[in-house]
């Protein structure tokens, strides 16, 4: 009889063409050779690399309004998001958000967001460094960032994980947060959406970089695999 096996060894990760299980009369799973018995299908094991393309926005954007490759932003007016070489995390260079100086106080509101391909059944975790730089001058509203991963289902928007970050004041050194998900992606599922909201209330002159962002999956198996 074949057991299903699982992605918890190298032995199991062992995948083939030709290695889909042959069901019998029974609806019973069986193999003729110990070669299959080491094969298991690719969609049930979950990606071991880093999913996040550009996560340390080392890479240049080349289309307007895209300072970074792969990612996509929507500063609000008066606010912009740049690449930065100082107060960098790691690597060489960040993400900046920054707003311009102004006489009345405004919030401004900047998106940050990667579409991401997943495996649906799969756990993942979001790790990024952030650091305000300058809090500029601030109004009675916290300066505040929301991480979070999401994604759409039948035209609704659905969260996997979020982290809300309040300030009021400069940091000294970046902060690492990591935040895992306690769902896993629906099985009908294969795409999400990492997004940054920076949330920026006052006259102005606020500086947060982000650096380092990166989703991993956290299981070893997808749970869609574990269904009947």
């Amino acid at each position: 009889m074949y057991k299903r096996p699982s992605c918890d060894s190298e032995r199991d990760l062992i995948v083939k063409p030709e290695c889909n299980p042959i069901y019998n009369i029974k609806n019973q799973i069986t193999v003729f050779s110990k070669e299959q018995e080491r094969c298991l299908p690719i969609s049930c094991c979950c990606e071991t690399e880093e999913l996040v393309r550009n996560g340390g926005f080392e890479i240049p954007g080349v289309e307007i309004g895209r300072p970074f490759a792969k990612w996509a932003a929507l500063p609000s007016s008066d606010s912009s998001v740049v690449r930065t070489n100082t107060n960098v995390y790691q690597g060489y260079s960040a993400a900046s958000i920054e707003t311009n100086i102004l006489q009345e106080p405004v919030t401004r509101t900047v998106l940050l967001f990667q579409p991401v391909t997943v495996r649906p059944g799969c756990l993942y975790r979001l790790a990024f460094a952030e650091k305000l730089v300058a809090s500029g001058t601030i109004d009675t509203d916290l300066l505040t960032l929301i991480a979070r991963v999401t994604y759409l289902y039948q035209g609704s928007e659905f969260a996997l994980l979020t982290e809300t970050i309040q300030k009021s004041g400069a940091d000294a050194k970046y902060n690492l947060h990591i935040t895992a998900a306690k769902i896993p992606v629906p099985c009908n599922v294969s795409g999400v959406l990492v997004q940054f909201d920076f949330i920026m209330p006052g006259f102005g002159g606020a500086i947060w970089n982000l650096d380092a962002v990166s989703l991993r999956a956290i299981s070893k198996t997808s749970a869609c695999c574990c269904k009947g």
